[in-house]
C-alpha cells in the first residue's frame, strides 16, 4: 500500500512539473549587442519575437546613407533569424519606425529585395528618436512552422508595396497597419473620414478569414498631432469592442500625411483576461499603459497578475520614452522587473517631448515618489 502511494505521489509531482511554465528561449546570436536589458528574440508559443534592430553594424558604425543603413538594420533582423533557422519568409509581422518618412521609398526598395516572396504584414511609423540615434528600427514577429502561414489578399485591392494586407497562422490574424487611402490613392482631409477609411480597410482584410472588428484581439492604434483624440475616441469607441487590448501612441507622423493607422492581432478564439488583456490560445495581449516607467511597468505586472500570469511570461514589450535621453535611466528601473531572460524589446521617442502630446498616467502610483522616466508601455506574454 505504501509502495502504491509512493508511485501515485511520483507521478503526480511529475505531472506537477510538466504543467509548470517553463523559461521561454532567450536568443542571442555572436556579435548582436544589445544596448539595454532585452533579449535580440525569444522564442515561445510558436514565434521568434525579434526586438527593434537598428541600423549599427556589429561594430557600433553607421552607413553615411539610408539604403546602407536600412540594409544594415535588415542584416541585423536577418542574423536573429538565422539563428533559429528561420528565414525572412518566416516573417508574419514586422514594425518600422522611421526617423524621416522621406526615407519611405527606400525602404520599400530594400523591403522588396528582404522579402521578395510571401511578405509580412507590416506597419510604417514616423518617430522622433531612437535608440542609438540609428534612423531607422524593425521588429518581427517569426512564425516557427512556415506550413502554417497563408497569406489574406483582399479582392480588388492592388497592393502598391511588398506587403501583405493579412496574415493568417490558423489561430489568429496579423493585419497591416494603413494609412487609409482610397481606391485612387487619395487621402482623405478629414481626420474622421480618414478614421472610418482606416477601420474599413481592416474589416475588409479580416473578412477573408471569416472575422470582424468584434474579433481583434489587440489593436495599435498609431495618431499624429493632427488627430483629435476625443473624436478619435468616439469612433473607436463604436468600431473597436472593449474586449480588444487597444494602444494609442501619439507619434510625430505617419505615412503619405495620414492622421491614423491601425494594426493588430485578431482571432475567433479571443478572450478578455482581467480589465487591459487579452489571449489567444496561450499568448495574452496587454493594452500600453502610461506613466513613469516604474508607474507602466506595476500597472502591467497588476494587469497579468490577474490573468494568473507574471512579468516572468513576458516575450515582447515596446517601451515608447518621452525623451530618448533617459534611456539609460529608463533601463536601470526597466532591468528589475524581468528574469534572466528578459523580453524582446523595441524602444522609440514617438513625439517630440510637449505637454499636449502627453497622454495621463493609467496608474494611482504618486508621481511625486518617482522620478523615473515617462513611458508608455505595452507588453506580450506567453503562458
Amino acid at each position: 500500500m505504501r509502495f502504491a502511494t509512493a508511485i501515485l505521489l511520483l507521478t503526480l509531482a511529475t505531472l506537477a512539473a510538466e504543467r509548470k511554465p517553463q523559461p521561454h528561449k532567450g536568443v542571442f546570436p555572436p556579435g548582436v549587442k544589445p544596448v539595454g536589458p532585452y533579449s535580440p528574440g525569444v522564442v515561445a508559443g510558436g514565434f521568434l519575437y525579434v526586438s527593434g534592430q537598428g541600423a549599427r553594424d556589429a561594430s557600433g558604425q553607421l552607413a553615411p546613407d539610408f539604403d546602407d543603413q536600412v540594409r544594415q538594420c535588415l542584416e541585423n533582423v536577418k542574423a536573429i533569424l538565422e539563428s533559429e533557422k528561420l528565414t525572412t519568409t518566416h516573417v508574419v509581422s514586422a514594425s518600422v519606425y522611421l526617423t524621416d518618412l522621406k526615407n519611405y521609398e527606400a525602404l520599400n526598395r530594400a523591403w522588396a529585395k528582404y522579402f521578395p516572396r510571401d511578405p509580412p504584414a507590416r506597419t510604417v511609423i514616423g518617430v522622433t528618436r531612437m535608440p542609438t540615434e540609428t534612423p531607422v528600427e524593425i521588429a518581427v514577429v517569426a512564425l516557427l512552422d512556415l506550413k502554417r502561414k497563408k497569406l489574406v489578399s483582399v479582392p480588388g485591392q492592388q497592393m502598391q508595396e511588398p506587403v501583405t494586407a493579412a496574415i493568417n497562422v490558423g489561430d489568429r490574424v496579423f493585419f497591416s497597419g494603413g494609412p487609409g487611402l482610397s481606391q485612387s490613392g487619395a487621402l482623405p482631409k478629414e481626420p474622421a473620414d480618414q478614421v472610418k477609411l482606416v477601420i474599413s480597410s481592416a474589416e475588409s482584410a479580416l473578412k477573408q478569414s471569416g472575422l470582424d472588428m468584434r474579433h481583434i484581439v489587440y489593436a495599435n492604434i498609431y495618431v499624429d498631432p493632427g488627430m483629435p483624440l476625443k473624436m478619435l475616441a468616439e469612433v473607436i469607441e463604436e468600431a473597436i469592442p472593449d474586449e480588444t487590448a487597444r494602444t494609442i501612441i501619439q507619434t510625430s507622423s505617419l505615412p503619405f500625411g495620414a492622421h491614423i493607422i491601425i494594426s493588430g492581432v485578431a482571432s475567433r478564439g479571443q478572450r478578455r483576461v482581467g480589465g487591459h488583456c487579452t489571449s489567444v490560445s496561450d499568448t495574452v495581449y496587454c493594452s500600453g499603459r502610461v506613466g513613469t516607467i516604474r508607474q507602466s511597468l506595476e500597472s502591467l505586472k497588476a494587469d497579468l497578475k490577474a490573468g494568473k500570469f507574471d512579468l516572468s511570461r513576458v516575450v515582447s514589450s515596446n517601451v515608447y520614452l518621452d525623451d530618448i535621453d533617459e534611456f539609460a535611466a529608463m533601463n536601470k528601473v526597466y532591468a528589475g522587473y524581468f528574469s534572466s531572460v528578459p523580453p524582446s524589446r523595441t524602444t522609440v521617442q514617438p513625439w517630440k517631448r510637449v505637454a499636449e502630446l502627453s497622454l495621463p498616467p493609467t496608474t494611482g502610483v504618486a508621481p511625486s515618489r518617482d522620478s523615473s522616466p515617462r513611458a508608455q508601455v505595452s507588453i506580450v506574454a506567453v503562458r
